[in-house]
């Protein structure tokens, strides 16, 4: 007979496996984030990241002609002036947890319903002689 380990140890192994596809979707959000600011001095604050905002950006450089405006993350593109960008790494870390823990849970849940589709006799590919 097999010898299994709890679900809470499980659970936890799955979880810290997942962290670095968790640390690359954290990385996703960020880039696909966009900033809405109503007026120039919001320009001089934009935030990124999801679910919590970990970088924040001076993009006051940039004059839109009208406002308001989305903007996106902006990569540094000049060594000789460079965007003032802050990080929260804090911010950062929690975000790459909490994706993680969506992560392990989307799993979890999706595990039964995939296991049971496998299931011979439970699809409708299942060819009768």
């Amino acid at each position: 007979m097999r010898k299994t380990r709890p679900l809470p140890s499980r659970v936890l192994r799955v979880y810290v496996c997942l962290l670095p596809l968790a640390a690359l979707a954290t990385f996703y959000l960020l880039v696909a984030d966009r900033f809405t600011a109503a007026s120039v001095r919001d320009l001089g604050h934009a935030r990124f990241g999801l679910p919590f905002a970990w970088v924040q950006q001076d993009l006051s450089r940039y004059e839109p002609t009208s406002f308001p405006v989305t903007m996106s993350f902006q990569w540094q593109r000049a060594w000789h002036d460079p965007i003032v960008t802050s990080y929260d790494a804090v911010a950062g870390i929690a975000d790459v947890l909490l994706v993680g823990a969506v992560l392990t849970a989307g799993g979890y849940l999706a595990l039964p319903v995939l296991r049971a589709l496998r299931r011979p006799g439970s699809g409708s590919s299942s060819v009768e002689a």
